[in-house]
Parts: structure tokens; sequence; C-alpha cells
């Protein structure tokens, strides 16, 4: 009686087949990535174009209208003035124009803003800017009848002295 001590024959084409198994697997999960990263990187590609075509259009030029300063008697009642110098920044030279067309109305209708204020207000940041707001909306009305308004968007003090 013999006994054997050799080995079984290693089965060599069963490592290649895994081996053969794990090289597509790890080709598939890459295109898989690369697939990936294409869709959401394409995606955010159209949105930065959106973007960079709304940040390409000019906003228009702001044009600043300087007005001669107002002297004009307060709404409460001491007898105090206002003294301010004040000039608009319109939206565009056109906008511009028709502030210096019609600046009889204009000078108007800051008049009439002006003398319904109180002093004490005036006299805080807080005050000051409630008044350019509404110096703003003053010009929201349009002018002779016109269907648009002037685009009036800041009212800047340029000398203002509560007495």
């Amino acid at each position: 009686m013999t006994t054997s001590t050799a080995t079984p024959p290693a089965k060599t084409g069963s490592k290649k087949l895994l081996w053969v198994i794990v090289a597509l697997l790890v080709i598939l999960v890459g295109l898989a990535c690369a697939a990936g990263a294409w869709y959401f990187l394409k995606g955010d590609a159209s949105a930065t174009t959106a973007q960079e075509t709304e940040q390409a259009a000019p906003a228009p030029v702001p044009v600043f209208v300087e007005l001669k300063p107002f002297t004009v008697n307060l709404n409460d009642g001491t007898g105090r003035i206002l003294y301010v110098g004040i000039t608009l920044k319109a939206e565009g030279e056109e906008s511009a124009a028709t502030l210096r067309e019609q600046m009889p109305e204009v000078r108007n209708r800051i008049l009439m803003v002006l003398t319904s204020q109180q002093g004490d207000q005036l006299t805080t940041p807080a005050g000051k800017q409630a008044l350019a707001s509404a110096l703003i909306g003053a010009f929201e009305k349009p002018f002779n009848g016109e269907t648009s308004s002037v685009a009036v968007s800041d009212a800047l003090f340029t000398d203002f002295i509560v007495q």
C-alpha cells in the first residue's frame, strides 16, 4: 500500500476568472462614478451659465440730479426750520432728463414732503432714513398724467440742518 502525498492540482482557471470579475467590477464602478460626476456637473454648468447671463446684463447707470437747497418750516408748531440739500439718484439718463424738465413739480413734491415732517423725528438717523424713503415715494406718481413714473432709487442729503 502506497500512500500518496501529492497535493491536488491547483485551480488556476478559477483564480484567473476571479481576477477578471474583479477587474470588470472596478471598471464598472469607475464608469458609474464618471457618469454620475458628468450628470451633476453638467447641471451646475447650466446653472452657472444662467447666472453669468444675468450678471452680464448691465444695470442702468445711475445719474445724479442735484437740487437747490430747501429751507422750510417744520410741522411741529415750534417754529423750527429745516435747511436741506438733496441730490436725487435717478436710474438712467431718461429719468434724469424727466426730472430736469419737470423741476418745478419736482421741487413742489419735495416741499410737500418736507413741510409735513416733525423736527424731533428728523434729528435721529431713523428719521432721516424715513424722510429719504418718503422723498423716493413722492416720485412714484407719474408727472403730467404720463403712464410711467420716474425711477428715483435714492434721495441723498448733502446738507441737513434742523434749527
